[in-house]
């Protein structure tokens, strides 16, 4: 059966009321590129850890040619598959009774253990391959240009919580825009700070130790955490322990306010809006913009998510201040970070990095603001 071509009814399941399955899980490999023995692998190594499903009539193992189907348990089927560069998962179960939607903790401990063993067979043959996970309702649609982003309910839960509430796609959206904030937005900050600095990080350390006292206290209140002076002050030896690029916005912003002459204030002062009508393009009016909207995605977030409509607000505020960033230094980089942190699915080597990155650990504590 191996060399027999898989049937349609295996890739495209009809509408059969006593069957509902998941969306399909594609790892879409970048360069349109997959060398066969990834798959091959792949196979392999879910044949080791699932019994290959049957046909109920024949008995016949469900194996083809760039398709097998595999017997999860619990009225659970797993068919996974390759087209060309993309490789398809989806999970179909038997409705019983009531339940008439498939297990979101199995659909996502399938996942990992397809994400996890990809990673490791491309590791292993020494391919530099990267892919982006994403989800369709149809097979069919892998090849139009409009059946992306169907929602990841099924494939990502956190198993972590007693709650089976999933990643959903307002989720996704809060944690891009987390994530071009402290890329992206950051890297921009620390152009910015550099303009003072012409000379080395050196000059930006000696300039902090000059406004140690400024820094330490501001009408009675430091304007540095501990671990951000930890950083920017030398330790009892004297010797410095931080780096800028280990720099957040809020550190960023407070060195950018406090110990640079360039920028100059926005017309309407630090700490402020900056004015829109008309539009204040100067580089302190551009940080002041990203000040405000790091507090209002990240700072002021009460449940880590945010709307489509919000979501390309956002963005298209953040492209326009990167922009007046460009013109104001005279380069082209930021833009085109950002354009591709919007095309981007989060993954590193692979796997996907949504429940271990992205909603915890780079952004500053939800209850905290830049002052």
């Amino acid at each position: 059966m191996l060399r027999l071509d898989t049937p349609r009814e295996i890739i495209s399941p009809g509408q059969d009321p006593q069957m509902v399955s998941t969306p399909v899980l594609c790892c879409d490999f970048t360069g349109k590129f997959l060398p066969p023995p990834i798959f091959h692998r792949l196979l392999a190594a879910c044949i080791a850890h699932w019994p290959v499903a049957k046909m109920k009539r024949t008995s016949e193992h469900l194996i083809f040619c760039g398709c097998c189907v595999f017997d999860l348990g619990l009225f659970h089927r797993l068919t996974l598959y390759c087209r060309n560069h993309i490789v398809f998962a989806r999970i179909t179960r038997m409705v019983i009774d009531e339940v008439k939607t498939p297990d979101a903790k199995l659909c996502t401990r399938v996942r990992k253990f397809i994400t996890l063993n990809l990673s490791k067979i491309t590791s292993y043959l020494g391919q530099n391959l990267q892919y982006e996970l994403c989800t369709w309702w149809s097979p069919s649609q892998v090849f139009s240009e409009d059946g992306r982003a169907v929602p990841f309910q099924m494939w990502f839960v956190d198993e972590g919580h007693d709650s089976d509430a999933p990643i959903t796609p307002e989720h996704m959206n809060h944690a891009r825009l987390c994530v071009a904030l402290v890329t992206v937005c950051g890297d921009a900050l620390r152009e910015i700070l550099s303009t003072n600095f012409p000379g080395t990080c050196i000059d930006i350390y000696q300039a902090i130790l000059a406004n140690k006292g400024k820094l330490a206290s501001k009408q009675g209140k430091p304007l540095l955490n501990p671990d951000q002076c930890k950083l920017v002050f030398p330790d009892p030896q004297g010797r410095k322990t931080g780096k800028v690029d280990q720099f957040d916005l809020s550190l960023l912003y407070t060195l950018i306010r406090n110990v640079s002459t360039v920028p100059a204030p926005p017309v309407t002062g630090w700490g402020k809006d900056p004015q829109d009508q008309p539009r204040d393009i100067s580089l302190g009016a551009s940080v002041e913009r990203i000040r405000s909207y790091r507090n209002h995605i990240s700072g002021h977030s009460a449940d880590g998510m945010i709307n489509q409509q919000d979501f390309n607000d956002y963005w298209n505020k953040l492209d326009a201040v990167l922009d007046d960033i460009e013109h104001a230094l005279g380069t082209q980089v930021y833009r085109a970070q950002l354009e591709k942190q919007k095309r981007q699915v989060f993954h590193v080597r692979g796997t996907i990095l949504v429940e271990e990155e992205c909603l915890t650990g780079s952004i500053a504590p939800a209850e905290m603001s830049i002052e």
